[in-house]
Order: C-alpha cells, then sequence, then structure tokens
C-alpha cells in the first residue's frame, strides 16, 4: 500500500492543494483503495513530534512511502502529478526489477 503523508497547516493553501491533487490523481488512476493519504498538521503538539521524528521542518511536505520505505519527499511545494506518478501506476514496487518504463 502506498502512504501519503502531507505535513503541513490549516490554514496553507498549498497544504490543501497538496492533499486534494494526490487524493484526485489516486481516483483518477485506480489506486485509491490501495493508498494511504493524511495530513499531518504541525500546528499541533503531535504533528510537531512527527514532523521532528521524521525530520519535517517546512510546509507542506510530502512524503510517499511503500511499506515503511521512504521513496519520495517534496519539501515547501506540492508535487507535479509526473513526479509521482510512476510511484501509483507501478504494480509492485518492492519487486528490485527497477523498471520506470511505465506510459
Amino acid at each position: 500500500m502506498i502512504k501519503v503523508s502531507v505535513f503541513g497547516k490549516q490554514e496553507c493553501d498549498a497544504c490543501k492543494a497538496a492533499v486534494e491533487k494526490v487524493t484526485y490523481f489516486s481516483e483518477k488512476w485506480g489506486k485509491r483503495e490501495s493508498t494511504s493519504i493524511d495530513f499531518i498538521d504541525m500546528e499541533t503538539v503531535d504533528g510537531l513530534a512527527e514532523g521532528a521524528y521524521r525530520d519535517v521542518y517546512d510546509v507542506p511536505t510530502v512524503i510517499l512511502e511503500d511499506e515503511g520505505r521512504e521513496l519520495a519527499r517534496w519539501v515547501k511545494k506540492v508535487p507535479r502529478s509526473s513526479e509521482f506518478r510512476d510511484y501509483f501506476l507501478k504494480e509492485n514496487l518492492n519487486d528490485g526489477s527497477g523498471d520506470k518504463g511505465l506510459c
């Protein structure tokens, strides 16, 4: 399962856009059921603790993981769909094939 963590603040438009974009494209690509999308509020004690643990210091920060392994990270920006598309469309991220020739 792909896990996307968006670290942000409630009033941050870029943070909201990051969540909306990842949600939209996971649905468009038919991967919504196999994708977990979490918003971590960096204005709460729990959010700050999680951010410190994951080395997050700026918002928005978007972290994409598969089975606990970090695959990609975008700091202070909303990622373009082309930047995370292959991660969503690849059938098995841990197969070791390294094949990036998707679409």
